[in-house]
C-alpha cells in the first residue's frame, strides 16, 4: 500500500521522467533555445508537481482536477518534446528514449483518473482516503 508520494508509482514516474527531460534540455539548451528549454523542464515538472498535489488528500472534485493538470502538463511535454525534435533542439534518438516514460506516465494517469470517476461513480468516495484508493489503483494498473 502507497503511505506516501515518494511509494507512489506515479510519482516515482514523474519524477524520473522531469529528471531526464533536465538533463536533456541542460545538454541542449543554447543562448537562442534557452526560453525554450526553460519551458520544456517547467512542463517536465508540472507534471510531477500535480501528482503530488493530488496526491495530497484534497476531496473528489480538487484532486481529479490536479490528476487531470498533470495529464495536461504532460500533453504538453509531449508537444514541446515533438517540437524540439523537429527544431533539431533534440536528436531523434534521445527522444525515443524519453517516449517510453512520457507512455508510462500517461497511461498510469489515465489509470488513476479512471479509478477516481469509478469511485464516484459508485458513491465510494470517502474523505482522506486518498492513499488507500491510490494504492488500490496502483494494483488495477500492475
Amino acid at each position: 500500500m502507497a503511505t506516501g508520494v515518494k511509494e507512489l508509482k506515479l510519482w516515482q514516474e514523474a519524477v524520473a521522467l522531469a529528471g531526464e527531460v533536465v538533463r536533456v534540455a541542460r545538454t541542449a539548451a543554447r543562448r537562442e533555445t534557452k526560453s525554450f528549454t526553460d519551458r520544456l523542464i517547467e512542463c517536465a515538472v508540472a507534471v510531477a508537481t500535480h501528482v503530488a498535489e493530488g496526491y495530497g488528500g484534497h476531496e473528489g472534485g480538487e484532486e481529479r482536477r490536479l490528476f487531470q493538470l498533470a495529464r495536461r502538463s504532460l500533453a504538453e511535454l509531449e508537444t514541446h518534446l515533438a517540437v524540439a525534435r523537429h527544431a533539431g533542439i533534440i536528436p531523434a534518438a534521445v527522444l525515443a528514449q524519453l517516449t517510453p516514460r512520457t507512455a508510462t506516465v500517461g497511461r498510469l494517469l489515465a489509470g488513476y483518473l479512471a479509478f477516481i470517476d469509478r469511485q464516484r461513480d459508485a458513491g465510494q468516495r470517502p474523505p482522506g482516503d486518498l492513499p488507500l484508493r491510490i494504492a488500490a489503483a496502483e494494483a488495477v494498473e500492475q
